[in-house]
């Protein structure tokens, strides 16, 4: 009996440090929800590219903590110049006892994996580790945070591999930079999770390296979690390497962030990531989500620096939540309706649950990107979990001309999916009119869930979409693991028997900086399936993570190298929700020969190329008296927005006037030029731009 409750104690013990350094979720109130018929998107007009394995999934270490083990918001395998090796941090606990250690892994050119250890020697609990690379000396720097008791609960350290020396694993010890000694708004503030950019200084002849960590203490009075940042900068040579310097750091924090971490002017949460260019640019992007009955709302932004981190960081940001319409079912009824007040629901589109995404700069570091969900919400601020209802986008901010924009995705893309509105999953060629109907006359819709687990609680945890690039050739890849054939598996769709504990890894990749995408590379481990990969049989890979950089290889072809976990039990033992079992797994590397050549680029006749301009669906619709018609402009313009009866004939002129670049809205009663109501039916309305460079039509139904 004694040791039944000494083990016990070590296990409550070890699952309080365990439990004690994850990303806290925001979430939204689930709703309950009726079954729908299960409809898979499918295009046949984009390109799948080839690919061939260079180096078969190899395995690196056995770990028994299966949660983020490259961390949450960067990358942890990173090419050094030239494509000369890789190095790969990661933590990981080799048996089900033993303590979370950060380790990390060399690979040369040749994919051969030479080196895999800890990097510290002290036997303490660790985790959450970043890496960048020196472009000069092909030293890795590297942050993690430590599990400590006492004042403060967790210390950041620092340290770096002297491989310019002649070879991997020549670490400096690691030394301490952020703990309770470096002011911050709060004398409580514990920022953890650090992570590692390595870019240019102002100073000559010298690099800087940037370590950013969040705060894992909200100050909000409800007590819901926003993570300001610290943000420790550094300046150092190849001399300072030689000296094994602990350099000399400067701190600063963002104020808005900091106002957010205490709820002024209201409680807000940050979701997003950070960024160097090789030009001194240093960024946040990502998107805030509110609570209900906010007066801000959720919205995309950025905080952009210019001057290497130096000096303030400016505030960019626009709404991010889309209204959209309520499908009419065969009988006219609406699709979704409250099931305690009859009334038809309000919905709309928001980013959910997609806060484990890096940010990249692309097409010569004039635009920051990232990859995320957008789902459908129910106001004021609800959702469906058990309705697959979330899709892909690709989140782009111009830094030239200060504007925003997203793209539909390769999952769902629409007819336009440069035209800054979401496309509607049931109306994907986007005609305002309902694609299909079940059998009993209700609105159906193509489902997507790229997200590789399936109980709601744990999405938070479980989502992971990452950018990588190769600047040079206007190289893009994006990676995400997809979990909709195991849904539809558990909802007990006998077509995907054989799902339940299956995911798919998927990549799209784009030759012209992300404007135009491949259909996606599908790869599972499922024996009787068409993307069926060999290399895979067996494995249950997870925590996809794309090296920082495509290796070009000439011909059009490039390398891919992908750090992942395979987990010997479905679901995540480690997570907080602790789903599966406690088997451990291991974590692998790959690298996959990506061709290029055969897709569209901006440069060919047949691309979609982003529009000067932007014409979105009516809302409501169908409407009665009136309907609100937004649009937006990449410049300046003269705008003509016109309306027309099914004959043809034009009832009334909306908008005929200059206009600036923006977003814009205007709003029809249902009456025409001379201020007469007009009859109920179906209605076009036109916008032109510039008498003609660009034009949209777009449907509505006027109801009486």
């Amino acid at each position: 009996m004694r040791k039944f409750v000494l083990f016990f104690i070590v296990l409550i013990f070890t699952i309080s440090l365990m439990a004690d350094d994850f990303m806290k979720p925001l979430l939204r109130e689930g709703i309950e929800a009726d079954s729908s018929p299960n409809r898979v998107y499918e295009n046949t007009q984009r390109i799948i590219p080839d690919y061939n394995f260079i180096t078969d999934p190899s395995f690196i270490i056995s770990s028994f903590y299966d949660y983020m083990p490259g961390s949450y918001n960067s990358l942890p395998i990173q090419v050094q110049p030239d494509g000369d090796g890789l190095y790969v941090v990661f933590h990981g606990r080799e048996t089900a006892a033993s303590t979370r250690r950060v380790y990390y892994a060399y690979i040369d050119g040749e994919g051969t994996i030479t080196n895999v250890a800890t990097i510290s020697t002290d036997d303490i609990h660790e985790g959450y580790a970043g890496i960048g690379i020196d472009p000069v000396t092909s030293d890795p720097m590297v942050s993690w945070h430590d599990v400590q008791t006492g004042a403060i609960a967790h210390l950041d350290v620092f340290t770096y591999d002297l491989y310019h020396l002649g070879s991997a694993g020549l670490w400096k010890a690691p030394f301490t930079i952020i703990d309770e000694n470096i002011p911050t708004p709060y004398a409580d503030d514990d920022f953890i999770w650090p992570y590692v950019f390595v870019g240019p200084s102002p100073n000559p002849d010298m690099r800087r390296v940037y370590v950013v960590a969040n705060n894992y203490i909200s100050h909000q009075p409800s007590g819901n979690p926003s993570e300001n940042v610290l943000i420790g900068y550094a300046d150092f040579n190849e001399n300072d390497l030689n000296m094994q310097s602990e350099l000399s750091w400067t701190f600063n924090t963002i104020p808005i962030l900091d106002g957010w971490n205490s709820g002024d002017p209201e409680e807000t949460r940050p979701n997003q990531a950070f960024n160097v260019s090789q030009d001194g640019k240093v960024v946040y992007m990502g998107y805030s989500s509110a609570p209900e009955g906010s007066t801000i709302g959720d919205r995309l932004y950025v905080f952009y620096n210019d001057n290497y981190g130096e000096g303030d960081y400016e505030y960019i940001s626009v709404p991010v939540d889309y209204d959209i319409e309520n499908p009419l079912n065969q009988d006219g009824t609406p699709r979704f309706v409250d099931p305690d007040t009859g009334e038809p629901m309000e919905l709309y589109m928001e980013p959910y649950l997609c806060n484990h995404m890096n940010t990249i700069f692309a097409d010569n570091d004039s635009k920051i990107m990232f990859l995320g969900n957008m789902n459908i919400m129910i106001r004021p601020a609800s959702w469906w979990p058990d309705r697959m209802m979330m899709y892909l986008k690709l989140y782009t901010y111009d830094i030239a001309t200060q504007t925003f924009s997203f793209q539909d995705f390769v999952d769902l893309p629409g007819v336009n999916p440069h035209d800054d509105t979401p496309v509607l999953p049931w109306d994907i060629d986007e005609d305002g009119i309902v694609d299909e109907f079940d059998d009993e006359g209700y609105v159906t819709w193509i489902s997507g869930h790229p997200i590789y687990f399936n109980v709601s609680d744990d999405m938070f945890h479980e989502n992971n979409t990452k950018l990588t690039k190769n600047e040079e050739n206007g190289w893009m890849a994006a990676m995400w693991q997809d979990g909709l054939k195991c849904r539809f598996a558990l909802d007990g769709d006998p077509l995907y028997a054989g799902w339940e504990e299956k995911a798919e890894i998927k990549i799209a990749l784009s030759a012209d900086n992300g404007v135009n995408w491949s259909e996606p590379i599908t790869m599972n481990a499922k024996t009787d399936d068409d993307n069926y990969v060999p290399q895979l049989d067996g494995m249950m890979p997870c925590y996809i993570y794309p090296a920082n950089k495509i290796i070009d290889l000439g011909d059009g072809h490039g390398k891919l190298d992908i750090f992942f976990y395979d987990d010997f039990s479905f679901g995540s033992f480690s997570s907080p929700n602790a789903h599966g079992q406690n088997l451990g797994g291991e974590l692998m590397y790959m690298s996959l020969d990506l061709d290029f050549s055969e897709l569209i680029s901006s440069n060919d006749d047949n691309t979609i190329v982003p529009n000067i301009a932007s014409l979105h669906q009516n809302f409501p619709n169908p409407f009665n008296p009136s309907t609100e018609i937004r649009y937006s402009l990449q410049e300046d313009a003269e705008v003509n927005i016109n309306i027309y009866n099914v004959k043809g004939q034009k009832v009334k002129t909306l908008v005929n006037e200059h206009a600036t670049i923006g977003n814009h809205s205007v709003l029809w009663n249902g009456d025409n030029d001379s201020k007469e109501a007009v009859s109920s039916g179906v209605y076009f309305y036109e916008m032109k731009i510039d008498g003609g460079e660009y034009s949209s039509i777009k449907k509505m139904l006027l109801l009486k």
